[in-house]
């Protein structure tokens, strides 16, 4: 660990949800000089879809454009989380040595079964047993949208001067980006980052849930 970088970890369930959920605070992250560590319990690859996808590749590309240096998957099957049992998939996070001031995951009602372990897996890897770690659940577009239940958005992020580079850094899951109305559609994530902004006095924001924060370790 560089002396005197704080150290954000963005702990996901999949290749895609770093850039639809935080996308743009990483950006701004890196730009105000925090160091980054993209980890996704997954391994890339889909089978639910009545055909195999791999986007495996469109990972390193998504987070080598968003400025991200380390970055990883780690294996875990697609929508198959719940049949790990949740110390394995904590201790796979926990021998990778990190020590992160803070961590964006997945909020703890999203729809998706996978992101809601992730959660929980963040939340036992930010226990502060040697410091104080924030921990932010970010809103993926459709599996927050599609839950029934509202996002409790109450921490923003101003991603005014950084949503179109979010777009683009999305644009590299050629698997995932979709016409709109769908909510990973290029006019849909600027929408959501619009609507945010709205909520909270910027042109454009990325909502978050605080599970735990302390003063010094937000963005």
């Amino acid at each position: 660990m560089i002396k005197n970088k704080k150290f954000a970890l963005i702990l996901i369930a999949h290749a895609d949800d770093e850039t639809l959920g935080a996308g743009g605070t990483i950006l701004k992250l890196i730009e105000k000089g925090w160091l980054v560590n993209v980890v996704a319990l997954s391994d890339g690859k889909l089978t639910v879809r009545g055909k195999k996808q791999d986007n495996s590749k469109d990972f390193k590309k998504a987070c080598k454009f968003l400025g991200v240096k380390k970055y990883s998957l780690l294996q875990f099957k697609d929508q198959k989380f719940d049949r790990v049992a949740i110390s394995d998939l904590a201790n796979a996070v926990a021998n990778l040595k990190l020590q992160p001031d803070l961590i964006i995951t997945h909020h703890q009602e999203d729809l998706n079964k996978d992101h809601r372990i992730t959660c929980e897996v963040a939340k036992i890897i930010g226990r502060p047993k040697t410091k104080p770690i924030s921990i932010l659940g970010c809103e993926i577009p459709g599996t927050s949208l599609w839950n029934g239940k509202v996002f409790q958005a109450n921490y923003y992020v101003d991603i005014s001067k950084h949503i179109d580079l979010k777009i683009e850094a999305f644009t590299k899951y050629h698997n995932e980006i979709q016409d709109y109305p769908h909510p990973w559609s290029k006019k849909g994530l600027k929408l959501l980052a619009e609507y945010h902004g709205m909520q909270s006095g910027f042109q454009y924001a990325e909502a978050f849930n605080i599970i735990r924060g302390y003063e010094d370790r937000l963005v």
